[in-house]
């Protein structure tokens, strides 16, 4: 008899990927599918494992992908197969989320069930505008409301007499209706001058914000062009945003920088730098892969064969070396070279996997200077090991070297999610690595040399040019760098980066 499995409703957080709990983070990762709404980051999915199934059901206001009842008999019938099932809702699952029908569902079915609270948009928006909904010289209380009813609720009037008295409110689904909503709370006593804020897309760098009394906002909305998914706060809290508005005066908020990511687990630093500076970071996941099966590569065994010296430019390098002997079978004790190394920790790679190196050159000497320093015989042949472009140099006297590599890195696109990734828009990519760039380059697509690049380092910069990236700008860690990019105002502005 097959064991039936569960389901975890998991809150997805307002946005912005850092605000998932721990909690909801180890169940997406667990999860064997994953069935996900409209306001769920997509980042998110990239937790998951590779085998995951991922399966959209969004929502936007008079239009859905998947009813709410075939969701419901979608939860059921996916436990019942045996599969740990994630249902990831935007925000927090309890907060007009409709957890409370589908959990009754999946008791009803005997289905296990488990909530996490996730932050909710409610919440966390207002906070990205710089309004915390309490303050002890404003108020001592708020409500959340919905500004959408429900079928069964359409003909149930909220209670404006009390939520006019209540000092902030907090209203969700409200932009369609605001002009019911203004009406109603001024019919029942609200100040005209009230302030409130619409907040969309918060804690997101398309994040946009609008303040206005409450006597005229629902006009300002529409010629602004406001429209749903957004938070509206009423209250005086929102004067607050004047002295404590924080993220859209990041140095990048409103840009989107995709940036190459090696261990999902561990930010690097220029990830963890980009975001604080208020960038939307997409973190482009890439593995170590051997040589494979091109020009350069068929080549690789005859060489590694037939050459006197073998030079490893980096750790890298030897990791992808003894990739590439396992993949191909290759007998190391067939390799007759003397090993050459160029730095202390490429040498003690090597020495870790008995390969000593007999020569040891510093870490940025040039690779031109290693293969003269080396000795060589008229006929000899030598081959160095880097992550830069392959070719072919003869010296004088016949000594012919050949550069290549034995393997790169690149973007982990066999993951469910990477489709879902590839399609958001981004401004910028960047990297600090030169090993990254082969694998933004594949996820950027045909058009990757086009694209701006942000480049630390010179090591970086120079492997970006050999590839032929046109719009490279490169900046050194410490240093100030200046960004220009065009947001979506399609205004060129500069930003100073410090790295």
């Amino acid at each position: 008899m097959k064991k039936t499995g569960s389901v975890m409703f998991v809150g997805a957080g307002p946005g912005d990927p850092k605000l998932l709990t721990i909690k909801g983070k180890e169940a997406i990762k667990r999860a064997d599918v994953v069935v996900y709404d409209r306001l769920a980051n997509p980042l998110l999915l990239a937790h998951a494992k590779p085998d995951v199934r991922l399966i959209y059901v969004g929502k936007e206001a008079d239009r859905h992908s998947l009813p709410q009842e075939e969701i419901n008999r979608l939860l059921v019938r996916e436990a019942q197969q045996g599969s740990l099932v994630v249902r990831l809702k935007g925000g927090d699952p309890s907060i007009f989320g409709r957890v409370g029908e589908e959990a009754e569902v999946c008791r009803q079915a005997g289905i296990p069930f488990e909530i996490v609270p996730g932050i909710t948009s409610g919440v966390a928006a207002p906070l990205y505008a710089g309004i915390p909904l309490t303050h002890r010289e404003y108020n001592s209380a708020v409500a959340f409301l919905t500004g959408h009813q429900c079928e069964q609720n359409a003909g149930r009037e909220l209670d404006w007499a009390a939520l006019a008295a209540m000092e902030t409110l907090v209203i969700y689904m409200g932009v369609k209706n605001l002009p019911h909503i203004r009406e109603r709370l001024l019919a029942h006593g609200k100040p005209a001058d009230t302030p409130v804020a619409m907040v969309r897309w918060g804690t997101l760098s398309v994040q946009q914000t609008l303040v206005g009394p409450l006597s005229t906002i629902d006009r300002q909305a529409a010629e602004a062009k406001f429209h749903a998914p957004a938070i509206i706060v009423i209250g005086e809290v929102v004067r607050l945003r004047d002295t404590l508005e924080w993220y859209e005066t990041k140095p990048l908020f409103g840009l989107t920088v995709a940036a190459a990511a090696g261990d999902p687990e561990q930010e690097d630093r220029l990830l963890a730098e980009l975001k604080s500076l208020g960038a939307d970071v997409l973190p482009v996941a890439v593995e170590a892969r051997a040589a494979e099966a091109d020009a350069d590569a068929e080549r690789l065994t005859d060489e590694l064969l037939a050459c006197r010296w073998l030079v490893f430019a980096d750790e890298r390098q030897v990791d992808f070396f003894f990739r590439t002997l396992r993949e191909r079978r290759i007998d190391l004790r067939r390799i007759k070279a003397r090993i050459a190394a160029r730095g202390e920790r490429t040498a003690q790679a090597l020495e870790s996997r008995g390969l000593p190196a007999e020569r040891l050159f510093a870490a940025d000497e040039p690779l031109a200077a290693v293969s003269q320093n080396l000795p060589l015989d008229q006929g000899d042949r030598g081959l160095c090991l880097s992550g830069g472009p392959s070719g072919i140099a003869a010296s004088a006297d016949g000594v012919v070297w050949r550069t290549a590599s034995a393997g790169r890195l690149s973007w982990v696109d066999t993951h469910p999610a990477a489709p879902l990734l590839r399609a958001r828009r981004f401004d910028w990519l960047a990297a600090d690595d030169p090993y990254h760039l082969e694998a933004l380059a594949q996820f950027a697509g045909e058009e990757w040399q086009n694209q701006p690049l942000l480049c630390v380092g010179e090591e970086t910069a120079a492997r970006a040019r050999s590839m032929g990236w046109r719009q490279a700008v490169s900046c050194e860690r410490g240093a100030a760098c200046v960004v220009r990019a065009v947001r979506s105002t399609n205004k060129e502005e500069a930003y100073e980066l410090e790295l």
